[in-house]
């Protein structure tokens, strides 16, 4: 990765968001429209407009095209609510409506920079302290897993990002030709980062905690915790202690009420079910 480049974050179903298909309305000119949001956003991330696009670029956007047909595929993404008509500081443009919500403010870049430049002056200060030692030669596959959880996580949170790439991992080293073990930490950034796809909006800080616990506890392989969490995305539950562990292991059978003769009337209910029938 070229030192420099910056990048948006663009969901991999943005073509199948209802607002993109309603595009297909306009016939030929959907694809022009779609074309023009992704430059929309490339200059507000480039830019750092907050999401603003001034008129004047977008006849710079569609170039071969006339810059009238630009205008009128921006109506276009305003009618689907892709983008807002807007005036700022005077001059008139485009918003694009969802650009703060995944890739942030200006305020929140400039933090995000000042932070990473703390820590690497910071690094370079204990590195200077630091007496000269020979170390071992990392094999390439640790040293991938050990930028790969400096790496983000997938959220919208930009301090949560500030969080999980400011964290240094210490790896054991091993033998060259084996492969190192994953790390409890590791493990759980797989399995948050599986149920942040399903649910972009989570808090992934406070859901990789409970994570990490039910790594901890050591009474469950991480494919029981990733099948958990995703059932509880889909049932639009909170991850919490209680709810990843009853969705593990269940809950005590329910009894039922006793009749006459201290007989159970009807069969026990699931934590599943139950969950459903207290919804309703």
């Amino acid at each position: 990765m070229p030192l420099g480049e910056i990048y948006i974050k663009l969901v991999v179903t943005f073509p199948k968001d209802p607002k993109v298909r309603a595009l297909n309305r306009y016939g030929a000119d959907a694809g022009l429209a779609r074309d023009l949001y992704v430059q929309m956003c490339l200059y507000c991330k480039e830019m750092l407009s907050d999401g603003f696009v001034p008129d004047e670029e977008i006849g710079l956007m569609v170039y071969p095209l006339d810059p009238e047909h630009g205008n009128q595929l921006a109506k276009q993404l305003a009618s689907v609510g892709l983008t807002k008509e807007v005036s700022k500081n005077e001059a008139h443009g485009w918003e694009v409506l969802a650009f703060l919500k995944r890739n942030g403010s200006k305020e929140d870049v400039e933090r995000l920079s000042k932070v990473r430049a703390e820590a690497g002056r910071a690094g370079g200060t204990k590195s200077r302290k630091r007496p000269a030692q020979r170390t071992p030669k990392a094999n390439s596959k640790q040293v991938a897993n050990q930028v790969a959880d400096t790496l983000p996580s997938n959220t919208d949170s930009v301090s949560d990002s500030v969080e999980s790439e400011t964290r240094v991992i210490q790896e054991p080293t091993v033998p060259a030709g084996k492969t190192a073990p994953l790390t409890e930490t590791q493990r759980s950034k797989r399995l948050t980062d599986a149920y942040a796809e399903a649910v972009p909006m989570c808090k992934w800080p406070a859901v990789n905690g409970v994570v990490l616990s039910a790594i901890r506890s050591g009474h469950f392989a991480d494919d029981e915790i990733r099948a958990a969490l995703l059932r509880l995305a889909a049932e639009n539950r909170s991850v919490t202690i209680d709810s990843l562990r009853t969705e593990l292991v269940g809950l005590p059978p329910q009894r039922g009420r006793a009749s006459l003769n201290g007989r159970q009337q009807g069969p026990p209910v699931s934590p599943r079910d139950e969950w459903k029938l207290n919804r309703s």
